[in-house]
Formats: structure tokens, sequence, C-alpha cells
């Protein structure tokens, strides 16, 4: 349901008193109350919160996040939208490399910019689109070979591939953010995997939360929540790094009777305007 009260256009003034102009007059600003007191008790009743419209949004991805080189920070990313409500999701961390594709292999003989990663989608002459990067292989960023999600054959040509990480906000204010995430150990050496949070480009100081795992080709949750400052039109990207390539955030398709699973879920939520809120210089 949605209230629309707006001022009324009131009639102007007469030098002389009318009794039928007065009770116009008044009937027309008793009409605009009673639409305010009626909003105002829809939306204040106990279930009056289903008529708040407020920014938010939930983000997934299908596919596995590995690391390629120790120590690295990597960005989060996401190829599934499941709602968005005043943010967006876009792609970031873009890069132009020299490739052939011979099935599911891709080739990278040179890379003229950026970082090649996986997750991110790839596009050049005679690629499938929406075609993805799924797994590292010879490559680690750079020349060598990585996997992708459709089969196909590609002599060499320019590509482009961008990985959708940046969440971009609409509205300045305060944002909750709550990331899931499935971690896998492929080994029982203790393992330490990094989070934080990068804003607008920049990494906020002390965000970090570090989480270790010893565990051995076990599944572990991996939970972080936090509430931030945005401005209008800047965005928050999630960082990881780890010191061991044991570690990474798995994704498994549906069998049966499992759905699958995600390797990470963002679920965003607009807490507050910025309005009398001090803000404090990140470290």
């Amino acid at each position: 349901m949605v209230f629309k009260v707006r001022a009324p256009n009131l009639p102007t003034g007469k030098t002389a008193y009318n009794q039928q102009d007065d009770s116009f007059f008044k009937n027309v600003l008793r009409l605009y109350f009673n639409r305010i007191d009626d909003a105002l008790l829809t939306l204040f009743n106990p279930l009056g919160g289903r008529n708040i419209n407020s920014p938010c949004a939930l983000y997934y991805s299908r596919l596995t996040q590995p690391a390629a080189i120790i120590d690295t920070a990597y960005r989060f990313f996401f190829d599934e939208v499941y709602f968005q409500n005043g943010m967006t999701l876009s792609n970031n961390a873009s890069a132009e490399f020299t490739a052939s594709i011979s099935g599911t292999t891709m080739t990278v003989s040179a890379v003229a910019s950026g970082t090649v990663l996986v997750g991110a989608v790839i596009s050049g002459t005679g690629v499938t689109a929406g075609t993805r990067i799924t797994a590292y292989g010879t490559g680690t960023g750079g020349t060598g070979t990585y996997t992708v999600s459709a089969s196909q054959t590609v002599g060499s040509t320019t590509i482009t591939s961008a990985s959708p990480t940046r969440i971009t906000v609409g509205q300045a204010g305060i944002y909750n953010f709550q990331l899931t995430a499935t971690a896998v150990s492929g080994s029982s050496n203790p393992k330490d995997v990094w989070i934080w949070i990068r804003r607008d480009g920049t990494d906020i100081g002390y965000s970090g939360v570090p989480f270790t795992n010893n565990e051995n080709n076990a599944h572990a949750e991996v939970n972080f929540n936090f509430n931030i400052d945005v401005e209008e039109n800047g965005y928050i990207e999630i960082m990881w790094a780890t010191d061991n390539l044991d570690l990474y955030f798995d994704a498994e398709a549906p069998s049966s009777p499992y759905p699958g699973h995600s390797s990470i879920v963002m679920a965003v939520n607009y807490v507050s305007n910025l309005d009398g809120i001090t803000v404090a210089t990140a470290p």
C-alpha cells in the first residue's frame, strides 16, 4: 500500500468573510489531516513495517572461490542477484588479455592490463556470451591456463574480463552487511584467512577479521557482520586473503536430496541516514 499525502491547493483568501468559502476551506484542511492520520495509523500499527520501502539486497555466488597465490588480496565476487532495492551490483577488477579457448580450457598468452580472476565474465570475438572463468589451472592471474564455464573453440583473440564485486548504494547512510561464507580446508595444517572491508577502493583500517581452520576436508561456516557509513553512489567490496591454498570458499551444485549451496551470501540492509551521526575518520 502506498500513501501519497501532498499539501492541498488552498483557495486564495478574500477580503470579505463568506461562510461558504470558510466551510470549503475547512473541509479541504479536514480532508488533508484525515489522510495524514490514516497514513500514520497505518505506519505505526503492529504490521506497519510492511509499508516501509527501504534499501536492501541479497547477493550470492554459485562458484567456488579459490586463491591462486598466498597472502594476496582477492575480492569476493557475486554471480547472482536474488533481489536489490536502492543499490546495484557492478563489475570491477577488469582485465584485458590475449587468449584462446579449447573445450573448457582457456590459455592466456599475454596480459595487457589487470588480473585474470576466477569468477570473471569474459567477452571477445567468438566467446560464448556469459562465459565465466571457474578455476585456475597453471595461470594464477597472468599467463597460463584457466577453466571456463562453457565448452567452445576460440582462436587467439583479445578477451576482456570483469568480476561483479562492487555493491553500490544509491542513498547515503549507515548500512548493515552480513556475509556468510562456506570455507573448505583441504589439509589438517593450520590455515588463516583474513576478511576485511574496502570502501570506494580504500581498505578500512582495523576492519580485518582473521579465521583459523585446521580441519581436514571439512566445511566451516564463516560469518562477517558489520555496519558502515557509505556516501551516495559509494561502494563496498569484501576482500580476503589466506596463507594456505588448501583453504578456499566452496560452492556445490544441487544433488538430491540437497539443494546445493553458495560459496558466499551477502545480505545488505539500510540502517539509518547520516543526519546527526558523527562519523570518525577511518584509520
